[in-house]
């Protein structure tokens, strides 16, 4: 999705539902007309999240392509306890060293209140698996959130989700997976060439791997 209010606030979001930001829906406005060279024509549905952020990018896509959106509950992003609505800093401030160790092992140091990574996985991979038998051999486009996409393109890869933060994942980016049977593949992973026509101001951001103390921009 692109970047929410909240994203430009720098604060951590998990279930929360901020709105995108200004600079979001411009982002998603590069990402809909990169989407027109690269778009596969035979896409059957958007899926998405029911949250803001994903739907309003979503209904940005559809409204652009008179694709069909389906919401899709369990596509929300990770809950993140008493964390949302928290900047890095404060957490690293009122949690010190928490902050850090989730980050290092998401599934031994959950976030305190939030959710069991094992359950967000098996509620996430059930969707995408839901999605597919909905629409058999269909090309799909599912608008999530960083924590869902990286916990998929780890399915994708055969990699413990607990490994997720080791894969980056910015506003808008798109990636793509190929599923044919029990054959998995990640064909194109965190492409945001598109925001490069707007100019630096809407460049990617991410705040794991970027300066200075910010949150993760898809949490």
């Amino acid at each position: 999705h692109g970047e929410s209010v909240w994203n430009s606030e720098r604060r951590i979001q998990g279930s929360r539902d901020p709105e995108l930001s200004p600079r979001g829906r411009r982002q998603t406005d590069l990402l809909v007309s990169h989407l027109r060279a690269h778009l596969p024509s035979r896409v059957a549905a958007i899926v998405t999240s029911p949250l803001r952020r994903a739907a309003q990018t979503a209904g940005q896509i559809s409204a652009a392509y008179q694709i069909p959106v389906i919401p899709e509950p369990d596509l929300r992003e990770m809950s993140l306890g008493k964390w949302e609505g928290m900047t890095v800093a404060e957490i690293r401030a009122t949690y010190p060293g928490s902050y850090e160790r989730w980050l290092d092992d998401p599934l031994a140091f959950p976030a305190p209140g939030g959710e069991d990574l094992r359950s967000f996985e098996r509620r996430v991979v059930g969707a995408l698996e839901r999605a597919r038998a909905a629409q058999p051999g269909a090309d799909l486009i599912l608008v999530s959130h960083g924590g869902v996409i990286k916990a998929l393109l780890c399915f994708a890869l055969g990699l413990d989700v607990r490994y997720l933060f080791r894969l980056k994942q910015d506003n808008t980016a798109v990636n793509r997976i190929q599923l044919d049977g029990q054959v998995r593949r990640v064909l194109l992973l965190n492409d945001t060439c598109h925001l490069s026509q707007g100019g630096g101001d809407l460049a990617a951001r991410d705040g794991l791997t970027d300066p200075g103390d910010v949150a993760e921009p898809a949490f």
